[in-house]
């Protein structure tokens, strides 16, 4: 099957990994708010109080529709027991405004080999934050009015050791689309997406598997969307940046009747 040719690029990659020491200052205690414990497949300390103390890495910025930015930042708790940071988010209230003050988002722990926080404004004008947790994401929602994040919860998909952490994308319509590489025999990347009009996500989806043997893929390095609307997904290999691979939808997976991943992965220039 020939590869779909690539012409524009709709919406944008909302990933970070926070990996780099910044100047942050920690949050007064008096701003952590009673939050949610994390639900099975999130790791919670509930020991820790909610006292911020030194900021883990670079704050990560999530722009808003209408001009906003929100900012997520982990800080690790003199209090805690587990020894790991836990996320905290604060917001600007009008655009190019200041931020109000930091608020913890849970109780769930961020790490422990790697400090991953990321996040993106859903079709609804809420925010959907990610954070890894010991190889997994865990997943918790704030809706447009601003109110309490929901209970954290496992979001299901799990990379490979090494293999690269998460990436989204919004297509045109405001449907979101994770995407990470997968530690299944089966499969080289796997795939959630959520219907703009319900905010649902739905389960998890292979995304085929590259046809050599012990060739692993790491995290997308772009998305691309097509004016069909359907995605191209491309890959580089883990542990090694002069190879790339590429999958793509045979139909935009927006709704039911449903799209799906072609499956087949053929080598690409493109990086």
């Amino acid at each position: 099957m020939k590869r779909p040719f690539r012409r524009t690029v709709r919406g944008a990659v909302a990933v970070v990994l926070a990996c780099a020491g910044a100047v942050v200052s920690a949050p007064d205690a008096s701003a952590a708010p009673t939050v949610p414990e994390a639900s099975a497949g999130c790791s919670v300390d509930s020991a820790a109080q909610g006292v911020a103390g030194a900021p883990v890495a670079a704050p990560v910025s999530v722009p808003r529709a209408d001009g906003r930015v929100d900012q997520f930042q982990a800080f690790h708790d003199a209090t805690a027991s587990q020894g790991l940071p836990f996320v905290w988010h604060r917001a600007q209230t009008v655009a190019g405004g200041a931020y109000g003050p930091w608020q913890r988002v849970s109780a769930g722990t961020v790490g422990p080999k790697a400090t991953f926080i990321t996040g993106i404004e859903n079709a609804a004008g809420g925010l959907e934050l990610f954070w890894l947790d010991h190889g997994g994401f865990c997943h918790s929602v704030q809706d447009a009015a601003g109110g309490a994040w929901s209970e954290p919860e496992g979001f299901g998909l799990q990379p490979a050791p090494y293999h690269g952490f998460l990436t989204l994308f919004k297509r045109s319509n405001g449907t979101l689309v994770a995407i990470a590489s997968s530690n299944l025999y089966d499969r080289s990347m796997e795939s959630r997406t959520q219907l703009s009009v319900d905010g649902f996500w739905g389960p998890v989806s292979s995304m085929g598997k590259v046809p050599e043997v012990d060739v692993g893929l790491s995290q997308p390095t772009s998305v691309t969307e097509l004016p069909d609307r359907r995605l191209v997904v491309t890959a580089d290999e883990w542990n090694r940046g002069d190879r790339y691979w590429q999958t793509y939808e045979t139909a935009p997976n927006d709704g039911y009747p449903h799209g799906w991943w072609s499956g087949e992965w053929q080598l690409s220039t493109a990086p």
